[in-house]
C-alpha cells in the first residue's frame, strides 16, 4: 500500500511539472478532434528563423494531429509582393503575418478575419496579455491581429569590425552629428586599409518607418490620428539631404551596391561580408544576427538621434499574426488554434523566445523564457525594458500607407542615383502623398 501511494504521488508530481512546462493554455490549446484539415502558413524571415518556425509548427502538429501546416516562408520584400498577388487572386495563405505599418491597407478590404469570436469561444486566449499589446491589433474596435511580440527598432553594431579599425563605436545614445563624425573616422580607417567598398552604415534613406522615427524625435508625426499627412516637405528634404551627404562621404553604400544587396538574405548580406558595421533593424533581430555570425561581437544601441533631440523617437511596434477571411471555417479554426499555440503555449514560447520581440503573455514569458535567456536575448530583453519606460505612442499609418511607402522609396532612390535633388524629390513625395491620401479617403 505504501509503495502504491508513493507511485501515485510521483505521478501527481510528474503531471504537475508537465502541465507547467506546457504553460497556461486556454481551450484553444487543446488537441483538435475534427477531421483532417490542411492550412497554409506564410511568414517572412531568413534561414535561421525558418528553422525555428518549423520546430514550432512541428510541436503544434503533435498536439493538433488532424492539422497539417504547409509552410510558405519568404524574405520581407518578397512577402508583401507575393501576398498582394495572392490576395488579388483570392488564394492568400490561411495563417499570415501582418504589420501595423501596412495593416490599414488590408483591414478595410476585409482581408483579415475578426478574431473576437475565437477569443469569446476560448480558442484564442488573452489571459496575461497587457491591454497595450492587445490594442495594437485593434481596428475600429475589432480585434483582427495578435502581436507576436513587443519590439523596437535599434542599431545592431559589429564591435569586432570597429575594433579591427581601431575606431570607437557609437555609444548607446548617439546623435546624427555622431553618425557623421564616427562615419568619417570609419571611412578613413577603411581607406587606410585599402578597403574602398566598405561602409559604416546600411542605407535606410528609402525606409519611411525610419523616417518616422527621425521625425518623431523632433516632436512631429508623419500622420495625424485621422491619417492626414502632418510632416512637411522640409522634413522630407532634410532626411534625403542627410543621407545624400552620408553617401557622398562614403559613410553608407553607393546606390548600386545598396540596391544589389537590398533583397539578399542575412547570410549573403553586406553585414555577412563585414562590408557594413552597423545596421538599423528591429531589435529582436539581434539573436538571429548573433547565431548567424558567432564570430562577430554584436550589440544593440538606440537609433541615431536618441541624443540631442527633444523627444524619444521610439514607439512600441512589432509583427502580428492574422487569419485570411476568405478561407473555409475549418481552416480559420485551425489557424486560430495555431495562433493560440504559438503565442500562448509554453512548448512554443520556449522555442519562439524573443524572435519577434517580447511575447505579450507576460506571466508565461517570465515562467518559461526569462530563466533560460542566453546573452543576446538578455540584452534584447533589457533593451526593450529600457525603451518601454520612455517610448511614447504613435499614430498608425492610414489606408494608402503602402503606396505612400513605395513613393517614399522611389523618391529616395532618385536622390541616391543623383537623378534628382533632395528638394525636388521631397516635393514629388509630398505632393504625391497628399494625392494618395485624398484618393484613399474617398
Amino acid at each position: 500500500m505504501k509503495r502504491l501511494l508513493m507511485v501515485f504521488a510521483a505521478f501527481i508530481l510528474f503531471s504537475t511539472v508537465l502541465m507547467a512546462a506546457g504553460g497556461r493554455q486556454g481551450s484553444g490549446a487543446q488537441a483538435a478532434t475534427g477531421g483532417p484539415v490542411e492550412i497554409r502558413a506564410r511568414y517572412w524571415g531568413e534561414a535561421k528563423r525558418f528553422e525555428l518556425y518549423d520546430k514550432i509548427i512541428q510541436e503544434f502538429e503533435k498536439v493538433h494531429t488532424n492539422v497539417t501546416v504547409i509552410r510558405e516562408p519568404s524574405t520581407w520584400g518578397e512577402y508583401w509582393d507575393k501576398l498582394n498577388v495572392q490576395i488579388a487572386g483570392g488564394n492568400a495563405p490561411d495563417f499570415l503575418n501582418m504589420h501595423p505599418q501596412y495593416a490599414a491597407d488590408y483591414l478595410p478590404k476585409g482581408v483579415l478575419e475578426p478574431l473576437d469570436k475565437f477569443i469569446a469561444d476560448g480558442v484564442l486566449s488573452l489571459e496575461g496579455w497587457a491591454k497595450s499589446s492587445i490594442d495594437t491589433g485593434m481596428y475600429n474596435g475589432v480585434n483582427y491581429m495578435l502581436a507576436m511580440g513587443n519590439n523596437f527598432n535599434g542599431a545592431i553594431v559589429n564591435y569586432t569590425g570597429f575594433k579591427a579599425l581601431n575606431v570607437d563605436p557609437p555609444e548607446f545614445e548617439w546623435s546624427w552629428d555622431d553618425t557623421k563624425r564616427i562615419g568619417q573616422q570609419v571611412r578613413a580607417a577603411f581607406d587606410a586599409q585599402g578597403r574602398r567598398n566598405y561602409w559604416m552604415l546600411n542605407d535606410i534613406s528609402n525606409n519611411i518607418l525610419n523616417f518616422r522615427y527621425y521625425n518623431k524625435a523632433f516632436g512631429r508625426e508623419v500622420y495625424d490620428p485621422n491619417g492626414n499627412i502632418t510632416c512637411t516637405q522640409a522634413d522630407v528634404e532634410r532626411w534625403y539631404a542627410m543621407f545624400k551627404e552620408f553617401r557622398d562621404l562614403g559613410i553608407i553604400p553607393d546606390a548600386a551596391t545598396a540596391t544589389e544587396f537590398s533583397r539578399n538574405t542575412l547570410e549573403d548580406s553586406l553585414v555577412a561580408r563585414d562590408r557594413v558595421l552597423i545596421v538599423w533593424n528591429p531589435a529582436a533581430q539581434l539573436w538571429h544576427f548573433t547565431v548567424t555570425f558567432p564570430n562577430k561581437d554584436l550589440h544593440l544601441i538606440r537609433m541615431a538621434g536618441s541624443k540631442g533631440l527633444p523627444y524619444p523617437g521610439e514607439w512600441p511596434q512589432g509583427a502580428h499574426y492574422g487569419i485570411y477571411s476568405r478561407t473555409t471555417p475549418e481552416k480559420k479554426l485551425a489557424s486560430a488554434q495555431l495562433m493560440n499555440f504559438w503565442l500562448n503555449d509554453g512548448r512554443s514560447l520556449r522555442l519562439f523566445g524573443f524572435d519577434q520581440g517580447v511575447p505579450a503573455n507576460t506571466p508565461l514569458v517570465n515562467q518559461v523564457i526569462v530563466p533560460t535567456l542566453d546573452p543576446p536575448s538578455k540584452e534584447f530583453f533589457d533593451f526593450v525594458n529600457t525603451l518601454q519606460k520612455i517610448a511614447t505612442p504613435t499614430n498608425h499609418p492610414p489606408p494608402g500607407a503602402s503606396e505612400i511607402d513605395a513613393l517614399f522609396a522611389r523618391c529616395a532612390e532618385e536622390v541616391a542615383y543623383n537623378r534628382k535633388t533632395p528638394a525636388d524629390s521631397a516635393k514629388e513625395f509630398f505632393d504625391g502623398a497628399i494625392a494618395i491620401r485624398a484618393r484613399a479617403s474617398r
